[in-house]
């Protein structure tokens, strides 16, 4: 039987009961479990608020919780009412937080390292893309002068003037969209109303002498629009044809360009080159060339395309600079920052060419074409001590500071390009093939009887019958029988060695753009109509510089002094072709043909010995043969013959007022040679012809 439990007294428990109210007495095991609890709340809050809780802290009722996993949600989420819970998923969140905030942290600086550093030219590169510019400045092309240096083609400094009507409206329209959003700021509506009073079209008409009505016209201002809407504004400005370009002074001098320019108006642009200018147009124009657009530049430059333009363009030209401007957002260039790479002149080219010999060629080709009425003449001029070309032109010709005269044959440097059957004037070279096999003197005899001979079929004739001839007779008469007997009693390559020797068959060192080389072809054995024919100048093919420099040679006493046309080159080394002595006898005999029984009397001087060869050859007909009544008419000469000092050679195609080189070209090298040899002062060489009393 258990026993009954008594509840305790105040006797038992030695305490005094309190006097006055009565309470009742609380239960022990409950006070303790409350204290217990309450001291436990207290020390957990603490413990999370120092972050200071200890393992022997957590022991307790509550105890079983330490090792439940199973009761953890998410992420190590506590569950339950345990403080161990709590303290590792704030320390979680603390590691996140800052793992994040490192990561974070490295990118930034490695970002910033990137764009400053490691790639900070690209990004430098790109900002100044936005505010500045490369512009290329032009160069200045060097002159083309003569032999004296007088300017034959000069850069002339040209501005063209243009305005803007669509930029023009656009700054006026924001100049008012300023002065009327900002009543708050007089200082700044002022400033704005002073640059809208400066941009008067009136002032722009009267500098550019431009109608304001035309301005007034292009830009079309619209005073009643309203400038705070955007959209009004943009439906307002100037579009199509015209909007953006209106040329105001076009290829004007730097100075009158400054009169306009210098007023600082909105929409105003200037643009500064140089345009080539010739002082000789005609004379010069298939010699010297022409500028031309080059296709490959952006900024549309110029570049030569013909003639000693295109020969030296690397060295006119020069090398373009580079210059850093800044620009505003309307790309317009506000000012220069820095040079880039500087601009660097072209060089200057002086010609051999004598400008006063050359106007007088040209002026007495162009007589001679219009009087014979010939399809084009030319000539050329050269100093036989030197081979430099006194003068070497073309008729007809074009204005080279207006290229829409020029077309596909007036262009053309007859001289240099054209290739073309001589005749007669390649004689005496077959009379130096002769001299040089020692099978022939001087004073050989040839017998042209009965003024013909037959040859494979084909009849070779002369004039008429000359009989027994020497040659110097040859040369004075033309004989072809006599240059086909020597012909025929030479090995088959006598004759065109000979040719080659003297430079025929090779472009001369001239090397002009599209110069001719001709054509020598060596006939074989049995080509006996051919061997002939090339002795008296038909089968071959030569252009006239070639006949210049092989008669420059015989002039030099047989060496040859390669052409040149530029100055300050250095020559190439001149060479000896063949013995003075066979040199200077065929001068000799070329002396017979400019007097009395001669072929080209017209060509004699006064006061000068001169030696010379006529050459009247049929032109060739496209469709086989040659022309029964077209003729090509040259002449090559020199002087004095006792010391020859000039060689002038001239060309008629296809003349129709006579048809003999006497007397269509040879009049042309009489007035030529006669000034130029006054204007070398060379000394007479036999007595001037007096007047009958």
């Amino acid at each position: 039987m258990s026993e009954k439990k008594t509840k305790p007294t105040a006797k038992s428990t030695g305490k005094k009961p309190a006097s006055g109210k009565v309470t009742k007495p609380l239960r022990r095991a409950s006070a303790a479990k409350s204290g217990q609890a309450s001291d436990k709340a207290a020390g957990n809050r603490k413990a999370k608020l120092f972050g200071r809780i200890k393992k022997s802290d957590t022991k307790g009722a509550y105890n079983a919780g330490k090792n439940s996993k199973s009761k953890r949600g998410f992420l190590g989420k506590a569950s339950g009412a345990s403080s161990r819970g709590g303290f590792e998923q704030d320390k979680n969140r603390f590691r996140t937080v800052w793992g994040l905030a490192l990561v974070i942290l490295v990118l930034l600086i490695g970002r910033a390292y990137y764009i400053q550093v490691a790639n900070a030219q690209f990004y430098q590169d790109k900002g100044n893309e936005l505010i500045t510019s490369e512009r290329t400045q032009k160069s200045y092309r060097g002159m083309i002068t003569d032999r004296n240096n007088l300017p034959l083609a000069v850069s002339a400094p040209l501005a063209t003037v243009s305005f803007s009507p669509h930029d023009y409206a656009s700054e006026y329209y924001e100049l008012k969209r300023i002065i009327l959003t900002n009543p708050s700021s007089p200082q700044l509506q002022a400033r704005m109303q002073k640059r809208l009073d400066n941009m008067d079209l009136m002032t722009l008409a009267t500098a550019a002498n431009i109608s304001v009505d035309e301005l007034k016209k292009v830009t079309a201002i619209d005073d009643s629009l309203d400038v705070t809407d955007e959209e009004a504004v943009k439906a307002a400005l100037p579009s199509g044809a015209g909007s953006h370009y209106l040329p105001l002074l076009n290829k004007v001098t730097p100075e009158i360009a400054q009169s306009v320019s210098s007023l600082d108006f909105p929409g105003v642009h200037e643009k500064n080159f140089f345009q080539r200018y010739y002082p000789q147009p005609q004379s010069n124009a298939q010699l010297l060339g022409f500028m031309g657009q080059n296709a490959n530049d952006p900024e549309g430059g110029y570049e030569g395309r013909a003639g000693i333009e295109r020969q030296h363009e690397k060295e006119l030209a020069g090398d373009d600079g580079k210059v850093l401007v800044l620009k505003d957002a309307k790309q317009n260039s506000l000012k220069e920052i820095k040079q880039i790479e500087p601009e660097i002149p072209g060089k200057d080219v002086a010609l051999t060419i004598d400008s006063r010999l050359q106007y007088l060629l040209y002026k007495e080709l162009e007589k001679a074409g219009r009087l014979q009425k010939a399809r084009w003449s030319t000539g050329m001029i050269v100093d036989v001590q030197t081979g430099e070309v006194l003068a070497l032109s073309t008729w007809p010709s074009f204005n080279s500071n207006n290229l829409n005269e020029m077309t596909g044959e007036n262009q053309r440097n007859r001289a240099l390009l054209d290739v073309f059957e001589p005749g007669s004037v390649m004689k005496p070279f077959t009379v130096a093939a002769a001299l040089d096999s020692g099978k022939y003197t001087p004073t050989t005899l040839i017998d042209t009887n009965p003024g013909s001979i037959r040859v494979r079929g084909y009849t070779i004739r002369d004039h008429n019958n000359l009989g027994m001839i020497n040659m110097a007779t040859l040369l004075q008469k033309s004989s072809n029988v006599a240059s086909t007997k020597i012909a025929l009693s030479l090995p088959p390559e006598a004759i065109t060695n000979m040719q080659k020797q003297f430079g025929f068959g090779t472009k001369t060192p001239l090397q002009f753009p599209g110069e001719g080389s001709g054509l020598i072809v060596t006939p074989k054995e049995k080509e006996t109509s051919r061997r002939a024919t090339v002795s008296y100048g038909y089968g071959l093919q030569v252009t006239l510089a070639q006949v210049a420099q092989a008669y420059s040679a015989l002039a030099a006493g047989g060496v040859m002094h390669p052409l040149t046309l530029i100055k300050n080159d250095r020559p190439q080394p001149s060479k000896r072709i063949m013995a003075r002595e066979q040199a200077m006898s065929i001068v000799q005999m070329l002396e017979s043909v400019t007097e009395p029984g001669g072929t080209a009397k017209a060509a004699a001087i006064d006061g000068y010995r001169v030696a010379g060869k006529t050459g009247t050859s049929r032109r060739i007909n496209p469709e086989g043969g040659y022309y029964t009544d077209q003729y090509r008419n040259v002449f090559a000469g020199m002087a004095p013959a006792s010391n020859p000092k000039l060689v002038g050679v001239m060309l008629i195609e296809d003349p129709r007022g006579q048809i003999y080189a006497g007397l269509t070209v040879a009049p042309v090298f009489h007035n030529v040679m006669k000034e130029a040899l006054r204007l070398y002062n060379v000394p007479l060489d036999k007595p001037l012809k007096t007047e009958p009393q």
